[in-house]
């Protein structure tokens, strides 16, 4: 259920390849449960680094929907390509970022995830920060309309609801 109302949530705003990003979100929301992350993360983090592209590749090599460097994995780049590889070692990685480096700081985390070991203290580096920000506004939008589709969806259903309570 919770991937079906995302699903509706990202055609709703219009995110880029949503169609395709709802076939992969029964696997962000298990990766995301795996790693104690918010899914909403996930899927901000997927919109950003690849607009749910699997098979781009950055400047930099990093790989697949989640953009991981294959030189920091045991996946190569046509591994981490794979949609549900990508999903699972860039939540890995998230999750690395986010509790160790971090300290549970999701915009540490993410700037982190973005620009390594220079996200803390005074000179944290600026494209990290900006792109934890980003996610982050994403995120909070998904969350949002997901809410908004999640009380439709009990509505719609509350009929089913009522009989299974009597």
């Amino acid at each position: 259920m919770i991937a079906e109302i995302l699903c509706a949530t990202l055609i709703i705003l219009g995110y880029p390849r949503a169609e395709t990003s709802c076939q992969y979100l029964d696997t962000v929301i298990d990766a995301s449960e795996e790693n104690n992350i918010d899914p909403t993360i996930l899927v901000a983090l997927i919109r950003v680094e690849s607009r749910w592209n699997p098979k781009v590749v950055s400047r930099s090599k990093a790989c697949g929907l989640t953009q991981v460097l294959a030189k920091y994995s045991k996946y190569n780049c046509k591994q981490l390509k794979n949609p549900i590889t990508s999903i699972d070692e860039g939540a890995k990685k998230l999750n690395f970022w986010i509790y160790k480096y971090g300290k549970g700081n999701i915009k540490t985390g993410l700037c982190g995830y973005n620009a390594g070991f220079r996200c803390k203290g005074k000179k944290r580096n600026k494209t990290g920060t900006r792109y934890a920000r980003k996610v982050v506004k994403y995120a909070k939008e998904i969350r949002k309309m997901y809410e908004v589709k999640e009380k439709d969806f009990f509505l719609e259903n509350s009929t089913w609801f009522e009989e299974c309570n009597e």
